[in-house]
């Protein structure tokens, strides 16, 4: 997978600028596309602009317009993409995360976790999807216990290599610790109960027909 897979857009359009061309590449208001106009590409491994193939080119256009958490990762280095609703998956990190590769970007997981992950999707060409994938991220300058849903998927670049990684995720951390603490309040009334009787059982009046 090389930085620019697949054939790059190199044609320049006569009378139109480059701020007009990052316009059309990074389209819409958001903060996310105001950032992509304005940063310098070139700084990164995946080059300036003009030589981006058309599948890294839609598939950017798809996750900026999407309000889904949505991070691409392209090229060897999987460079980070991301739109505004990812942005708090990445915490303090933001902005500084976009155009960082993803060993920099979640360096606390990358070993270990996300880098099989990718290298599965890459190697295979296939999907990898889970639901509260636990994850121990430093996103405020502290390790955090986080559960996602998460949908890693392959981009096709022009040759019909992997070029890329679209990730959809979603924040499951609410749910699944909402979840542990009504267990824990069960188990911690069961035991309650089975200490103020004694141990004996009690009659559940609900399955049970008393007479007057």
């Amino acid at each position: 997978m090389s930085a620019h897979t697949g054939v790059p857009n190199t044609e320049s359009k006569p009378g139109v600028s480059s701020q007009q061309e990052a316009t059309v590449l990074f389209p819409g208001g958001s903060e996310m596309a105001r950032r992509m106009r304005a940063f310098d590409w070139s700084t990164t491994p995946l080059g300036p602009t003009s030589e981006w193939p058309q599948s890294l080119r839609s598939a950017i256009s798809i996750l900026l317009a999407s309000r889904a958490q949505i991070v691409l990762f392209w090229g060897p280095d999987l460079v980070a993409l991301y739109n505004d609703a990812y942005a708090p998956a990445f915490g303090a990190k933001h902005p500084w995360a976009l155009g960082k590769p993803a060993r920099e970007c979640w360096k606390e997981v990358w070993k270990g976790t996300l880098e099989p992950l990718f290298s599965g999707v890459v190697q295979s060409g296939e999907s990898f999807h889970a639901e509260e994938y636990p994850f121990f991220l430093e996103r405020h300058g502290y390790l955090e216990e986080t559960y996602y849903d998460v949908s890693y998927d392959p981009v096709r670049a022009e040759n019909g290599a992997v070029g890329g990684i679209f990730c959809i995720v979603s924040d499951a951390t609410g749910r699944v610790l909402e979840r542990r603490r009504w267990r824990t309040l069960k188990e911690l009334s069961v035991r309650a109960l089975s200490e103020a009787t004694g141990g004996r059982s009690v009659p559940d009046r609900r399955r049970h027909h008393w007479r007057e």
